[in-house]
């Protein structure tokens, strides 16, 4: 039960972002309020359920990445940061908006992951130096970059009203952390 409840939030959300209500949930689902309340004891802890579902989902995606012998390490480091924060936007960067400002504790979790969760891209960078194909940097600046970043795009975002993609602007600055904007390295002394 407690999967088939998410499942439903998860398409409620698709639709409504996180504005839906839990009678659309059990109306959805044919069930009673007492019933999903028996799994889920708030609203909250069920934002908080599919953040977490949403942060697994990541993890596994991360790690089939690091996985995949087909890409260098350095495809498989920029597919890796491009990712990350999809998975926690759930899709759409609105939500992102919607659960910092409305849900505290589902946004602490996100946060957190946000701020925490680097070991695999952590090996990825430490695999690309050993290869020699990332020079020596300071990683917790990098990570402070990305995420400093990614809230700073969020909020352009929301202000824009979407006038690009997450996924493209999030993109663009994984090629500006991964390359810079220099057309030719040699150019730049």
């Amino acid at each position: 039960m407690r999967e088939r409840i998410l499942q439903a939030v998860a398409t409620e959300v698709g639709y409504r972002g996180l504005k839906f209500s839990i009678r659309d949930i059990t109306s959805k689902l044919g069930i009673s309020s007492k019933t999903l309340y028996q799994q889920f004891d708030s609203k909250e802890s069920l934002v908080l359920a599919l953040v977490k579902q949403s942060i697994e989902e990541m993890r596994a995606a991360e790690a089939a990445i690091r996985e995949d012998i087909s890409l260098t390490t350095l495809e498989k480091l920029k597919q890796a940061l491009i990712i990350l924060p999809g998975g926690i936007a759930m899709k759409d960067v609105r939500l992102l908006d919607e659960l910092r400002s409305g849900y505290p504790e589902a946004w602490k979790c996100a946060d957190e992951y946000m701020r925490e969760g680097w070991s695999g891209i952590r090996s990825m960078v430490d695999e690309g130096v050993e290869q020699g194909v990332l020079k020596e940097f300071s990683f917790d600046l990098f990570v402070q970059m990305y995420i400093g970043s990614m809230y700073r795009l969020i909020e352009y975002q929301v202000s824009q009203n979407g006038e690009m993609t997450f996924k493209e602007g999030i993109t663009q600055v994984v090629n500006i952390l991964l390359e810079g904007i220099c057309k030719d390295k040699s150019d730049y002394k």
